[in-house]
């Protein structure tokens, strides 16, 4: 939804549709704009690239999604692309939108490509703020910032209670099989981190006291930043843990077709001895060893149960049964 807000002196003032080229000419000392301008509104974007000045290479990035997480630096503006998760519980899925945010120094303009949106939240803290949000436009990328990456670090804590129960699911003592859901997090997992990864050298610079941003603001940014380096380690954690965990699990995979083959292989030892008595006994020779004896055939029976329960006990006994 195409949503145009003023802010002065940190308090918000929505502008509406019709005057949102008029709002970015004439904006006050003490204000500032932001233009939230959702895909299918992308001629306003060009139009307000045009009045501000954007640069053509980042308006025309806009428009396309999949970009990875991203600062760049232009004259007079900043190009900032963030990927926003969110994590539907009752599949396991990490699913990913973009965020991208051309920020000059009175004007932020923020385009979203999916189906997550952390501007709500982002206008919740701004609301529960007016003094942070009265230091401009900075101010804003930060609270946006700051909601997706505290959406991170839930992520991360919810991929590793389902790795958690996954891996209870490996070793327990029953033979379940979770290998296809072990590959799926494997999946959620390297989606997490295709996100995060590239915000690392940014992270990385802004915690940095002469990371170009003063004051109070300076201080924020800085703590966003820790937050993106606490959920990579978290999430590249996750991710050995579960490396280890597949490979407990092919290992187990391995351990119960080597039991089973032993099981076969055992029970047709046990089948082998009454089938040697019955070939030999079923070639029909006359002179044959106790084959006119009345008891004959309940002795040859007799032989074979023993038999049988001796070569059973023998592999009972080395745990082949």
């Amino acid at each position: 939804m195409l949503r145009c807000t003023r802010f002065r002196n940190g308090r918000p003032e929505d502008i509406p549709g019709g005057e949102t080229l008029d709002a970015l000419r004439d904006i006050p000392e003490d204000a500032f704009v932001w233009l939230e301008v959702p895909p299918e509104r992308f001629d306003l974007l060009h139009e307000a690239a045009r009045l501000l000045e954007l640069p053509a290479l980042a308006v025309e990035d806009a428009g396309r999604p999949h970009h990875r997480a991203k600062l760049e630096r232009y004259p007079g503006c900043e190009f900032i692309v963030l990927k926003v998760l969110g994590y539907a519980e009752e599949r396991s899925a990490v699913s990913t939108s973009e965020l991208l945010m051309f920020l000059t120094e009175r004007v932020l303009i923020t385009v979203r490509h999916g189906g997550q949106d952390p501007a709500a939240e982002a206008r919740r803290r701004a609301a529960d703020r007016p003094d942070l949000v009265a230091l401009g436009t900075r101010a804003m990328v930060y609270l946006l910032a700051d909601s997706v990456v505290d959406s991170y670090l839930v992520i991360a804590a919810q991929l590793g209670e389902d790795l958690v129960e996954l891996e209870q699911r490996v070793f327990a003592p029953n033979r379940d099989d979770p290998t296809e859901d072990l590959y799926s997090l494997k999946r959620e997992v390297l989606e997490f981190r295709d996100a995060i990864e590239p915000l690392l050298p940014v992270a990385h610079q802004m915690i940095r006291q002469d990371n170009g941003v003063p004051g109070l603001l300076g201080q924020h940014f800085r703590n966003v930043a820790d937050h993106v380096i606490r959920a990579e380690r978290q999430i590249v954690s996750c991710d050995e843990l579960l490396n280890s965990v597949l490979a407990a699990q092919f290992s187990r995979a391995g351990l119960w077709q080597n039991e089973d083959m032993r099981k076969i292989s055992a029970w047709a030892a046990i089948a082998l001895i009454p089938t040697i008595v019955g070939a030999i006994y079923g070639m029909n020779f006359e002179n044959m060893p106790e084959l006119h004896w009345a008891f004959g055939y309940p002795l040859a029976l007799l032989v074979i149960i023993v038999l049988c329960c001796v070569v059973y006990a023998m592999l009972r006994r080395n745990r082949w049964l």
